[in-house]
């Protein structure tokens, strides 16, 4: 190299344009492989404990205050409660149901640290580490499934992502997010003596849902909202020999379609058992009547004529209210609430307290009435230990549409019958119900949504049978928008940052560089 282009070298590498320039290009690419590591090591922290900001408006993953409420009695010092996906985490989170699931589970955790332990257990790689389960369920686990087990009691839940969502009846698509209530009502279930709740089956009855296009089966709102409420709700067929209502608090009764053995049938007694059920003294029922099987006397003869024994009987026909409806055909009918104080409408006194009441509807009810003539000092029919007393009534706008003919007049649409006995080992008086209605009460339209108070009656029942509830506030949260939801205020805060702060603050910087840079 000669020494023209050595000292043309030494220039330019001692210009000073170009240690500074040189400078800049370091520091800027230093700047940014920064960047691109502290980002790395944040999303690895995120990734490693759940670190997030749910800045949904719904709080799709949150814990609330209600939540907080029940389970800080349930979660005491001793108790540990194991939460297990059966695949691995990075799946899990790559699933969007898992996803959701996942985030909600962490507030729990990170709520109840002592207490909540997130698991993975990946069934594909290590399929032996789901034999504990597989053995006592005599059926396979799937990497959709989560289990909750509990150092409290030798059993488990086995559950789907399918039960933490909501899913339109009609359309089959998910609607809305239900993690908080349901985890909340599952942990309550495996840490106390939850007590039971038995769906009847055998008889054709609206249980589950089944959507054609996946052929996925799943239980219906009213099972749902037993579940919802703290039972831990099982189905039960009364044929079998050998089955009965012994261990339940609850049995529900939903839309049979055909009859019920009793007592002059061959097999086992059904009706037997359920007037021994609700005969022992801690009994209660909620039957809900579908208007074509019990509004006809060739269909449920042995059934009707067990509800008759407590005083309940059907009308013939559908009652009708164009006046006070949900639609123009006038069949979604609203109800009426009697205000009286008696134990029925007690069911929603806090309904009616409410500044804007809530509509409670039955989509084609049926009418009811009573046949006792006596008369306690409260006004009620009684026959023994037993009285009647409605709950809703139709509007006396409505019509009963009976055949041909058309009876226009308010009518009784949801009716309780209290029974009370004196229990001799706690020296009290001890009530048991049964709740009558029609299918058209149960809709999912109408207990999947806070705008009526279906749920509410039902879960007020529930409290008046000695259950202490999940609250029933805790809200689903319905999947309005995938957009992001914030205020206006944080939104105007972030554009003002991102659009107007960062790019002063770079020129500024770049100023203070380039004066600084002018003077050397």
């Amino acid at each position: 190299m000669d020494n023209k282009t050595k000292n043309l070298k030494k220039s330019l590498f001692s210009d000073r344009r170009f240690k500074y320039g040189s400078l800049a290009v370091l520091l800027t690419a230093a700047f940014i492989a920064l960047v691109v590591a502290l980002n790395a090591v944040i999303y690895a922290l995120a990734y490693t404990y759940g670190w997030y900001i749910d800045l949904t408006g719904s709080r799709y993953y949150g814990i609330t205050d209600k939540s907080e409420e029940v389970l800080d009695d349930v979660l005491t010092e001793d108790v540990e409660v194991k939460i297990i996906f059966c695949q691995a985490k990075d799946l899990v989170l790559d699933d969007s149901a898992g996803y959701y699931i996942y985030r909600c589970v962490e507030t729990y955790k990170k709520t109840y640290p002592n207490n909540i332990k997130v698991e993975f257990l990946d069934i594909v790689s290590r399929p032996d580490l789901a034999e504990k389960y597989t053995t006592q369920l005599g059926t396979p686990i799937y990497q959709t499934n989560i289990i909750m087990e509990t150092n409290q009691s030798s059993g488990f839940k086995l559950l789907t992502y399918d039960n933490f969502y909501t899913v339109d009846s009609d359309s089959g698509e998910v609607y809305a997010f239900n993690g908080e209530r349901r985890f909340t009502s599952y942990i309550i279930s495996l840490c106390t003596e939850a007590p039971k709740c038995y769906f009847i089956e055998g008889h054709g009855e609206d249980i589950y849902n089944t959507y054609t296009s996946s052929g996925q089966k799943t239980p219906n709102a009213l099972y749902n909202l037993m579940i919802d409420a703290g039972f831990d709700v099982q189905t039960i067929d009364l044929r079998i020999e050998g089955s009965n209502l012994n261990d339940a608090k609850v049995v529900v009764i939903n839309d049979p379609v055909n009859d019920f053995f009793g007592e002059n049938s061959s097999g086992e007694n059904e009706i037997e058992k359920l007037r021994k059920f609700m005969s022992d003294g801690t009994g209660n029922i909620l039957v809900f009547l579908s208007p074509e099987n019990a509004a006809s006397e060739n269909k449920l003869k042995t059934l009707k004529e067990w509800l008759y024994e407590w005083g309940v009987s059907v009308m013939p026909g559908e009652i009708n209210d164009k006046s006070h409806s949900l639609n123009k055909e006038g069949t979604a009918v609203i109800a009426d609430y009697p205000t009286d104080n008696g134990f029925g409408p007690s069911l929603h006194l806090s309904l009616r307290n409410r500044d804007s009441q809530p509509y409670t509807v039955i989509d084609n009810p049926l009418a009811f009435t009573n046949h006792w003539q006596e008369k306690n000092d409260a006004g009620y029919p009684i026959s023994g230990n037993k009285e009647y007393s409605p709950v809703l009534y139709s509007y006396t706008s409505s019509v009963l549409q009976e055949g041909e003919n058309a009876k226009a007049g308010g009518y009784s649409i949801a009716s309780l019958i209290r029974q009370t006995k004196y229990d001799p080992t706690t020296a009290q008086q001890i009530s048991t119900y049964m709740f009558v209605s029609s299918t058209g009460y149960t809709s999912e339209e109408y207990l999947n949504s806070n705008a009526y108070g279906n749920k509410d009656i039902i879960f007020e029942l529930v409290i008046q049978m000695g259950k202490k509830l999940v609250p029933m506030d805790i809200d689903f949260k319905v999947f309005e928008s995938n957009e992001l939801t914030i205020s206006t205020a944080t939104a105007y805060a972030l554009t003002i940052t991102v659009s107007v702060a960062i790019p002063i603050l770079i020129c500024v910087a770049g100023t203070v560089v380039y004066y600084k840079r002018k003077r050397l």
